[in-house]
């Protein structure tokens, strides 16, 4: 009987770093070979995808999209930039050609017609059929007298319908890989191109430029040559007698914003002369001797020696904190480029630096209220003329030192309204005038005062910066704790601060801007541990999947500070009721993070090795010893609240290498559980109070040297990627037993999945509710209407998707429930008959169940666990029952056919030879098919998360690369969110705020 078939395409955009392009709007259209074109028009999700489009001839498919021609064109339908290939699919399938044989409306009837002799035959022959069930294995249809009413209903089934019902849908997917580019400019402080400027471009770790083989110029407008490539670049240029480089910077690809990087000098360059290497010093930077108080709203102007002075104490106290971050940050490229003897001197040098900042703080501040945090001014231009640039950077320093300062001024008038008398920041035009009429009022008294003119211009400017940075922030804090909190952070962007819903991708270069937001309200300190690429797990030489710690605290006031400073090098883990705190302790110097790294020298631990109930004890039994120095006041608490969450990185389904991290638990309130909760190791699975938890050795999740235990819970917005992760584990060691999770934990998990997937049910609902609602549904299943709504909740859309991350366990919990039957009138609810073939075909919904299920095993080792827990409660079974269970599932899929056909499959499997039949239904042949499949696929690969089932085009892939256990071949972790510091769980009520550092 011919199919109408039908194309389904799918397009997939990604750039060439195989990071998907969501959110593009694109146009297809579509030229058939006869017939009207047809125009689909929508925006890709976030795997890069559009909308999928049925195709049933054909023809040539058109791809544009909202886009630039170039990086200085504006954004219209344009053809895409790719790296490779046409815009121009041409769709040439015989299959779409035979369409036009399928019978037509006209045809359908008559035969309809015909058919009435076939039915009644069918009808008698229903009548006199033998009963029969699972158990007893009749191999013949059982009665259903009750079903001749619904075979009437079948024959009388519109056209539209029968269409419907034999129309082949084949999937098709096709990739466009769009080129990356990137351009720069070099500019003055000003926004001036600097013509004829020097320049090489180079790839990020390559030796070679990209562009210029030796230096080129740029043009007139400053703009070097347009480079293109995907890998990160940077600029190198002469500047004096040195040579410097930019930070390295993303390229981007026509649908992209389009980006031209700036590369500002902070001294301006002239050609004075036709030689275009000659230039002419215009003017350095310089720091006007001015000291601005947000918090009182003064402006203080000091004698240049004087301000000299100030320049070079407060000085001091920011390096020293700024090298802290400076260190740590190297410490974690360090860890991620592998280098051993870096790491130990790192360790060192954070060590010593981190010694030195506390130092320095607890040596000049001797109580809370000591702190002042002051605004200084950098600007650029000619010495004596007012610039229209201004840098602003914070400084702290002693309260009494300030009052020093504030006497000595050389200017009478020092008020400012930047904050109003209820606390309120002034707005934006209000700022601007009150700085200009200081300006104007220190200007009429310059005789007075003295001094350059320039200064007091300065000044009036001043107002129109500083309303600049508040409107870009929104929001004022300016209390004690938030001024402590913003000095720790340091003036470089190091210090990782953010509290922004979206996160903030932070820089790794230390000087990356002078400038920073005025205003802000610092609550968390947060980073990546062990850094940004995370933890490979092992076990027995299995790579299990790599993860990573976003971990910090929520602090208040010094002690915070103390923390953020101190912590960044070990804390100890307690709780306060049921909350988990962050207290500072000393590190043993012997102790290294180069003892954590693997064979390829990345950070590596075993989670079934060591023991938390060892570390619980160690701790309990005697107290976490202090930082030497950080208790700087009576009755200081240095603690602060654990914040937090474990990142899985999943791989994507769409590409290989590629994917990103996402959360699989997250820290609570409420999260202690005894140690001993039946699993094993230093980081373990476990069910607790209603959610799973993951509970971790400290030094695991914050630093070597950590001591204690950090408690994680799976919310409902977790649970999906909490099970692909479990999924993946169970595959890479090839379905052994996980000491680490605990048996009451999984085996919830899997039921849970199971009552999910057959009763349609959502995973979000919470474990402890759907825990209960599998004992219902196990009640359930005892009626016949039941197992088949659970068939067709497989067969769904959503049920083949969970099924993809679905353990053996819950598998078999499912072919169970699709497999058996109470009652001889069962097959009368799952029957299909074929006109055509005159064939009547018992239980297609549950045969088919079946199929979609083993289909998503994979290996061998799957195949065999998901058989052996066929069991209401996923219980294994013995190698006696394993034979007899798939034998009787082998009886199931043959049910209605001739019971030699089972047979003679039984005995071929038994004999351990391939059956040579080719009279058996669909069932049986993809049965034997998956099953042969399966059996192909005894080693690890790195790739089981990108195979959805047997049917996927990577399977076959997979099967090839079989024991390769990290990837097609070794490379780079590409993580579209590898840098992204999310945010931890805030306060409903707060506005999201993004807070630069």
């Amino acid at each position: 009987m011919n199919k109408y078939n039908v194309l389904e395409y799918t397009l997939i955009f990604y750039n060439q770093r195989n990071k998907s392009l969501a959110n593009v709007k694109y146009t297809l259209i579509f030229f058939p070979q006869q017939g009207e074109r047809i125009t689909y028009t929508g925006v890709t999700d976030e795997r890069g995808q559009t909308k999928p489009i049925e195709l049933t001839a054909n023809g040539k498919l058109h791809v544009f999209v909202e886009g630039h021609q170039t990086i200085f064109s504006p954004r219209k339908l344009i053809k895409p930039i790719l790296a490779e290939g046409t815009n121009v699919i041409e769709i040439k399938e015989r299959r779409l050609d035979d369409n036009l044989k399928f019978i037509t409306k006209e045809q359908y009837e008559l035969q309809q017609e015909k058919s009435r002799q076939a039915r009644a035959e069918l009808q008698n022959q229903a009548k006199t059929t033998p009963k029969g069930s699972f158990f007893n294995r009749s191999q013949m249809p059982p009665a259903f007298h009750q079903g001749v009413q619904r075979l009437e209903q079948s024959f009388n089934m519109p056209y539209e319908e029968y269409k419907k019902n034999n129309t082949r849908l084949t999937k098709e997917r096709k990739y466009f890989k769009f080129k990356m580019y990137v351009l720069y400019r070099f500019a003055d402080s000003r926004g001036n191109g600097i013509p004829n400027m020097s320049y090489q471009i180079f790839g990020e770790g390559q030796d070679k430029p990209l562009v210029g083989l030796r230096p080129t110029p740029t043009d007139q407008n400053g703009y070097t040559q347009l480079a293109e490539t995907y890998l990160k670049s940077q600029v190198k240029y002469p500047l004096g007698s040195t040579s410097k480089k930019s930070e390295l910077f993303e390229p981007i690809t026509c649908v992209d914003k389009q980006v031209i990087h700036q590369i500002i000098f902070p001294v301006a360059r002239a050609t004075t002369n036709p030689n275009i290497d000659h230039t002419e010093n215009l003017g350095e930077a310089q720091k006007p001797p001015i000291v601005i108080n947000p918090h009182n709203n003064e402006v203080l102007i000091l004698p240049p020696a004087l301000y000299a002075e100030f320049d070079r104490k407060t000085k001091v106290l920011s390096d020293a904190i700024k090298d802290v971050h400076k260190a740590n940050a190297d410490l974690t490229r360090q860890i991620q480029s592998r280098r051993l003897e870096e790491i130990k001197e790192l360790e060192k040098r954070l060590n010593i630096n981190q010694q030195k900042a506390i130092e320095k703080i607890n040596g000049e501040f001797k109580q809370v209220t000591d702190l002042q945090e002051v605004w200084i001014v950098e600007t650029t231009g000619k010495k004596g003329q007012a610039a229209s640039k201004y840098d602003l950077g914070r400084r702290y320093l002693k309260v009494s030192d300030y009052e020093s300062y504030r006497q000595e001024r050389l200017n009478e008038e020092k008020q400012v309204q930047i904050i109003g008398e209820n606390g309120e920041v002034a707005s934006p035009s209000f700022i601007r005038r009150e700085f200009q009429k200081l300006g104007q009022q220190l200007l009429t008294a310059k005789k007075s005062v003295g001094g350059d003119k320039a200064v007091y211009n300065l000044i009036g400017g001043l107002g129109g910066e500083i309303a600049e940075e508040y409107v870009n922030s929104n929001d004022v804090t300016v209390n004690q704790e938030a001024q402590w909190m913003r000095m720790v952070a340091g003036a470089g962007g190091e210090g990782m601060i953010s509290a922004s819903s979206a996160g903030l991708k932070m820089k790794v270069s230390g000087d990356a801007s002078v400038k920073w937001t005025l205003f802000e309200g610092v609550k968390e300190w947060r980073r990546f541990y062990p850094c940004e690429s995370g933890w490979t797990l092992e076990i027995e030489n299995y790579d299990l999947g790599t993860i990573r710690f976003l971990i910090g605290a929520e602090l208040s006031g010094f002690s915070g500070a103390n923390l953020g400073i101190a912590g960044n090098l070990s804390v100890d883990i307690t709780h306060q009721g049921t909350t988990q705190m962050l207290s500072a302790v000393v590190r043993e110097p012997e102790q290294s993070m180069t003892n954590m790294l693997n064979r390829e020298r990345k950070p590596m631990f075993e989670p079934a090795k060591g023991g938390l109930k060892e570390i619980a004890a160690d701790q309990n039994s005697g107290k976490p010893q202090a930082t030497v120095g950080v208790e700087a006041f009576i009755g200081a608490q240095i603690q602060g609240v654990l914040k937090g969450g474990i990142e899985w990185f999943k791989p994507s389904a769409d590409s290989s290498g590629e994917g990103e991290f996402v959360t699989i638990a997250a820290v609570s309130a409420g999260a202690a559980v005894s140690a001993g909760a039946g699993a094993q190791g230093q980081f373990q699975i476990v069910y607790h109070a209603g959610c799973f938890k993951v509970r971790a050795a400290a030094h695991l999740c914050w630093g070597i040297g950590a001591k204690g235990i950090a408690t994680f819970t799976v919310g409902t917005e977790h649970i999906l990627n909490y099970i692909g992760f479990i999924k993946l584990q169970l595959l890479q060691a090839g379905f052994r037993s996980l000491v680490y999770i605990s048996g009451q934990a999984f085996s919830l998990m899997s039921q849970i999945l199971a009552v999910c997937i057959g009763e349609d049910h959502l995973l979000t609902k919470g474990a402890k509710h759907l825990a209960d609602q599998y004992a219902i549904w196990l009640e359930k299943l005892n009626v016949d209407q039941e197992r088949l709504k659970t068939a067709n909740h497989v067969n769904s859309a959503k049920g083949r998707e969970e099924l993809i991350i679905a353990p053996p366990e819950t598998k078999g919990i499912l072919l169970y429930a699709v497999t058996h039957w109470s009652d001889r009138t069962a097959p009368i609810f799952d029957i299909r008959v074929s006109f055509s073939e005159r064939e009547v075909q018992f239980f297609p919904a549950r045969k088919t169940a079946v199929i979609n299920i083993l289909k998503t095993c994979i290996t061998v080792a799957e195949w065999q666990n998901t058989i052996q827990h066929i069991h209401p409660r996923a219980k294994k079974l013995n190698s006696s029952e394993f034979g007899k269970v798939e034998g009787d599932l082998i009886r199931f899929l043959n049910y209605g056919s001739d019971k030699k056909y089972a047979e003679d499959i039984i005995r071929c499997i038994n004999q351990g030879i391939d059956y040579a039949g080719s009279n058996i239904n669909q069932w049986l042949k993809d049965y034997l098919k998956y099953r042969k499949g399966a059996r192909a696929v005894t080693g690890t690969s790195w790739n089981y998360m990108l195979v959805q089932n047997q049917d996927d085009y990577r399977f076959e892939q997979l099967r090839m690369q079989q024991g390769i256990s990290r990837g097609f071949e070794e490379q780079a972790l590409m993580a579209s969110n590898l840098e992204i510091l999310a945010p931890f769980e805030q306060d409903k009520s707060e506005e999201s705020k993004v807070y630069h550092v």
